[in-house]
């Protein structure tokens, strides 16, 4: 598998990364099952055999299970975190977050962000994420 360095940093990832929107199953309430698990330790497995090692995530896929899963694989994998870059997405929310009625919106204030990275860290069981994107920025907004 071909690597760069992702510009302005130190981090070498494969030039496939594993997009992962749908290893945590449906976009419901309910937790993932034993079927997310298992297909998902066989993909995560699969792409590290075949020198992948960059993994995109987000904290809206399959409403935050996905990063559960993925997450509980690495858990379960001494020494894989160190091996692999953790890329995860935020910014959107659905519609009723955080109170019933509110519309589903792009968010990228201070204080939600804040608070998707630490739901990312919790659900990602790590205490760092490698890089962080806004999930689709408006390329009008102000930085």
């Amino acid at each position: 598998m071909k690597t760069y360095r992702l510009a302005q940093t130190d981090l070498v990832v494969s030039r496939i990364a594993l997009g992962s929107a749908t290893m945590g199953g449906r976009w419901d309430g309910a937790p993932p099952g034993e079927a997310e698990k298992t297909g998902g330790a066989r993909i995560v497995e699969a792409a590290v055999e075949h020198g992948i090692n960059f993994f995109d995530l987000a904290d809206i896929y399959a409403r935050g299970k996905s990063e559960s899963v993925f997450g509980e694989i690495v858990r379960r994998r001494p020494g894989l975190r160190e091996r692999i870059v953790i890329q995860t997405k935020c910014g959107v929310r659905f519609a009723g977050d955080p109170r019933p009625g509110d519309p589903g919106r792009y968010d990228f204030s201070r204080a939600h962000i804040v608070e998707a990275v630490e739901g990312s860290l919790r659900r990602l069981q790590t205490d760092h994420i490698d890089v962080l994107l806004l999930h689709r920025p408006d390329p009008l907004a102000q930085p």
